[in-house]
């Protein structure tokens, strides 16, 4: 019996390893690193107390307050832009999807296109689409009269985050209607039918049967988005200017990116992380508490 009970612990005991070296070491020596002055991984390490977290909250015009304080409002514009995007499109994406009509398995296979494409692949493509010369963007932007003459999107340091955050809606919405659509399936198609019968159209449909049986998938699917698409690197650091920090699009991770291997400052690198963790974790805290409460119940 005892070694039955054993069982499930011994099975999960490679995961949780794997856990511990791979999540928790890294997470652990980060923290300790924010309070030292340590310039590069494996270089010496003198404490220094809450001497990094003074300069990023010590804003001023030059320095790295000026650029952690620009880089936290962009992040916060950046992921609500990004997954507001993502939830508003794949939404409807998925709301479509739930119908029948002629060419469906088609279109349930396109809208997984931009999930199919790897990351470096998609945001260099992206970048061509964007190219200030022989983009496909500037040329039809053009064409319609939309504007007077080609624009630079991406790759200088007053560059705007906005054609980012396109390529980040465009990245998500897969996953968004993916996660809307496995909701849609299991609300009952009586309630639908109940609901006409009683003379409700669909956007009444919409508000007193969808949207509050969807409320906890929505609400779980929007917290795991926000969580990953705070933490986004790849879009921001290829579209970033080359051997520059994009200072109008700049990012959390790529600020603390720039400042650890860039700039070679690793112990402020890890308390830009830290931070961010600790303002996600404080953004989502209430949210994961609901939802492990009604899990429970």
């Amino acid at each position: 019996m005892k070694k039955r009970h054993l069982t499930p612990y011994l099975l999960i005991l490679p995961t949780l390893i794997a856990l511990l070296v791979f999540t928790g070491y890294p997470l652990i020596s980060g923290i300790f690193y924010s309070f030292t002055d340590i310039k590069f991984i494996g270089g010496e390490a003198v404490w220094v107390g809450l001497a990094n977290y003074q300069k990023l909250f010590s804003g001023g015009r030059i320095g790295i307050g000026r650029f952690f304080n620009q880089s936290f409002w962009q992040t916060i514009l950046w992921t609500v832009s990004v997954v507001g995007g993502q939830f508003t499109l794949g939404f409807l994406t998925a709301l479509l999807l739930n119908r029948n009509f002629r060419g469906k398995g088609i279109y349930n296979i396109l809208i997984l296109l931009p999930w199919t494409i790897p990351s470096v692949v998609m945001v260099l493509t992206w970048q061509w689409m964007y190219d200030p010369f022989f983009g496909l963007i500037n040329f039809y932007l053009q064409k319609f009269g939309l504007i007077a003459k080609y624009q630079v999107w991406v790759g200088q340091p007053n560059s705007s985050i906005w054609p980012q955050v396109i390529v980040g809606i465009w990245r998500g919405i897969p996953f968004m209607t993916i996660m809307m659509l496995s909701g849609l399936k299991t609300i009952p198609k009586d309630l639908y039918e109940a609901a006409t019968v009683d003379g409700a159209n669909i956007i009444q449909q919409f508000f007193h049967i969808t949207l509050p049986l969807m409320k906890k998938i929505i609400t779980i699917n929007l917290m795991i988005s926000v969580m990953w698409w705070w933490n986004s690197f790849d879009i921001q650091r290829i579209m970033s200017p080359v051997g520059s920090l994009g200072y109008n699009a700049s990012t959390l991770p790529i600020l603390a990116w720039f400042e650890s291997f860039q700039w070679n400052r690793l112990g402020s690198g890890a308390a830009i992380s830290v931070i961010s963790l600790v303002v996600l974790f404080v953004l989502l805290s209430s949210h994961i508490k609901q939802q492990m409460q009604a899990v429970k119940d």
